[in-house]
This record gives C-alpha cells, sequence and structure tokens, in this order.
C-alpha cells in the first residue's frame, strides 16, 4: 500500500546542484515504484529560451529518476515562484512538497525568508525543506544511510501533535526510533504554565501502539538552540515540527522557533502547518504566585 505523505510528491527545481539537494533526501525516504514525483519549475518571466531550457532540465532529471524506481513528471509554470508552487500543489492533490532553501532562479533566490518561507507559512500539506550547501556531498553518500532517526520537538500544546502523523508514515515502514523532545523556556513571568507532560505521554503512547520505539526528552532552554543541539547529540536524521503552537508565554510561530531551525539545522525539516492556529483559543490564565 503506498504510503499517503508519499504518494504524490511535488519537488520545485531551478536547474542548480543546491535545488537538486533535496532530490538525495527524497532518495532516502521514498520507495521505489511507489511514490510519484512532479518535477516543477517556475519562470518569473515568460520566454520561450527560458521555458525550452526549463523542459529539458526537468525532462533529463525526471527521466533518470524514473530509470531509478521513482516515477517522475514534469511541469513548468510561469508565474511567481512561491504562488505557482502552491498553486500546483493544489492542482495537482499533492500530499507533500519537497525543496530546498537555497538556488536560483534568474536574478533571484530561493532563500529562507523568500519562497520557501512563503510555502512553509501557506502550504496545507506537508513541507519537507532542506538547507541546502554550496558543496552537497557526493551523491550516493548520503542515500546509503536511510532516515530512521526522528526529532520531534513538542512545545506543550496539542497542536503541536500535529507532526506526528506524517512522522508515523515515514517511521512505520522502517526501523525507526523517534526522540520526543520538550524545551522548557525561561520565563520572564512568575507562576506557572500548563505542563507538557500529557501531550508528551500522549505522543509517546501514540508511537508505542504503533510499535516505533520512543524516548522522552526534556530540556531548559532557548528552544531553537535546544532542538539543534538535540538533533546533533542525537544523530537525528530528520526534524518534525508544527509551525504553530505555544509553550507558556512564547509562540512557536513560523518566523522564529521553525525558522531559526532551518536557518542551522544540518538535517531536513518536517514541517507541518496547523491550519487552525489562527482560531484557536487564547491562552490560559496565568496563574501568579503570591510571593
Amino acid at each position: 500500500m503506498t504510503n499517503p505523505l508519499l504518494g504524490r510528491i511535488l519537488v520545485p527545481l531551478d536547474g542548480s546542484s543546491q535545488a537538486e539537494a533535496i532530490l538525495s533526501h527524497l532518495r532516502r525516504i521514498v520507495p521505489r515504484h511507489e511514490s510519484k514525483l512532479t518535477l516543477f519549475q517556475s519562470i518569473p518571466i515568460a520566454t520561450q529560451a527560458r521555458e525550452d531550457e526549463a523542459e529539458v532540465y526537468l525532462r533529463k532529471t525526471s527521466s533518470e529518476l524514473t530509470n531509478e524506481g521513482y516515477p517522475s513528471e514534469q511541469l513548468v509554470r510561469v508565474g511567481s515562484v512561491a504562488e505557482t508552487i502552491l498553486e500546483t500543489a493544489a492542482k495537482e492533490h499533492a500530499s507533500l512538497i519537497a525543496l530546498s532553501t537555497h538556488g536560483r532562479t534568474g536574478p533571484e533566490r530561493w532563500v529562507l525568508g523568500s519562497v520557501a518561507e512563503k510555502v512553509l507559512e501557506a502550504s496545507p500539506v506537508p513541507v519537507l525543506v532542506t538547507r541546502s550547501v554550496s558543496t552537497p556531498r557526493p551523491r550516493g553518500e548520503r542515500e546509503a544511510l536511510p532516515i530512521r532517526n526522528f526529532l520531534v520537538p513538542l512545545d506543550g500544546s496539542r497542536l503541536s501533535l500535529d507532526s506526528l502523523g506524517p512522522v508515523l508514515s515515514l517511521a512505520r515502514p522502517v526501523d525507526a526510533h523517534v526522540t520526543l523532545l520538550h524545551v522548557d523556556e525561561p520565563s520572564p513571568y512568575s507562576g506557572r504554565w500548563e505542563s507538557p507532560d500529557e501531550t508528551l505521554k500522549e505522543a509517546e503512547h501514540l508511537l508505542r501502539n504503533a510499535c516505533i520505539p520512543a524516548t522522552v526528552e526534556i530540556r531548559r532552554g532557548e528552544a531553537a538552540l535546544e532542538i539543534l543541539k538535540a538533533a546533533d547529540e542525537k544523530a537525528s536524521d530528520l526534524i518534525a515540527m508544527t509551525t504553530h503552537g505555544r509553550s507558556g508565554p512564547s509562540r512557536w510561530l513560523f518566523g522564529s522557533v521553525t525558522a531559526e531551525v532551518l536557518r542551522s539545522a544540518s538535517v531536513p525539516l518536517l514541517v507541518v502547518r496547523h491550519s487552525a492556529s489562527m482560531s484557536e483559543p487564547p491562552p490560559k490564565t496565568l496563574s501568579v504566585s503570591a510571593d
């Protein structure tokens, strides 16, 4: 049975090796012959030469992937990059968008705070995103290592549990391990906020019911910094986060914790946006101690 998360994957590319970095990670998580990849390129200004160049590039890349056992097709669209990615994902009924944060599109650059940020802020489906580097590892080095070690930061809110569904989809077919991480951020306020214990227990229960080994770790400090430290210390292959949640007086919103993690993470992020977060009820009233 095809993994629903990996059924139809939209892969924005721009012809650069930086943008192609996402393909190495897809090869690590996508079973051969079970998913359909749509390789996509957006052209901000339409010219016949640009369209022909994009078609030739995507056709070549698609053919290589298909021959490797990853059925692929290609699409070229004209328009603003982020908007056309989101529009195409909806039209093609994509179950996942996979892209790198750096690349080039003519004079534009796919940098965090630009295309990747816009996609992460608005995508109704999960996004697999990696921070590409200028000198990627030789092809095959990373692809030989399956993604089996997941780090899932939870902020104590039920919203942060949204990332568990996609994690279960990826972890079930492999011999995976999941570390559930809560970071207790220092607060300038006195009193106590709702304990994250129940959320962590529920997450651990879901994973164990799926026969996925899980450990729970609680740290204290700045959320993004502690997530990055944990990913490094645990040798995590992937970090899975929900972009909207809250932990006491702070909020784990995209533009803060998720963005900070992505800017420095050496492993890909699987980002799930909680679409109902803007209508969520306000935080509970802070209970201030008498002394």
